[in-house]
């Protein structure tokens, strides 16, 4: 791994929250029932062992995309979010959430110095912390809702399905 920033990556300025409903076709994500996410998200988390166990793991296939590394802590910090927003949206009546820029925070972080275990560690037990916190939703609370900046309304069960979706395709990114 190196101790100098690599390029930055473009950053991706889609709208990704046809994902909810629509599923996507390029990564094969398909909405889950809200009752099954919970063991989804630890399930997926089993599949980064053998992506971030491979000897390469730090070394980008091109310039300007990241490694499987990268990919990995980025799903961590997902994750870690996700956990951040249920919580507040369980707690708090239509809660503003936070602003969050991946690719700033990859930067901040230093992705690609990341030590590839722990990475791994963090993530599987950031998956078991949100699979616990959707095994206590139940009823009504999975349409408690939150507010992003630009206005776009998630339930509990949307951000869920968003972040699902960023698990699995980011998988996808690394031929996973």
């Amino acid at each position: 791994m190196t101790t100098q920033p690599p390029p930055p990556v473009p950053g991706d300025d889609r709208d990704w929250t046809f994902v909810i409903t629509e599923g996507c076709a390029e990564c094969g994500f398909r909405p889950l029932d809200r009752e099954d996410l919970a063991d989804w998200f630890a399930a997926q988390s089993n599949r980064w062992r053998d992506v971030l166990t491979r000897p390469t793991v730090g070394e980008r296939p091109r310039a300007q995309v990241w490694s499987p590394l990268e990919y990995g802590r980025h799903v961590q910090d997902m994750l870690a979010v996700l956990a951040e927003r249920i919580e507040a949206m369980l707690g708090l009546d239509t809660p503003m959430l936070a602003d969050w820029d991946g690719d700033a925070k990859a930067v901040e972080l230093e992705y690609w110095n990341a030590d590839p275990m722990q990475t791994l560690s963090e993530l599987q037990g950031s998956a078991v912390h949100v699979g616990g916190i959707l095994r206590s939703v139940s009823g009504e609370d999975w349409e408690r809702a939150g507010l992003r900046s630009d206005g776009m309304s998630f339930t509990v069960t949307t951000m869920s399905q968003y972040i699902a979706h960023e698990m699995q395709h980011h998988l996808h990114d690394v031929g996973a």
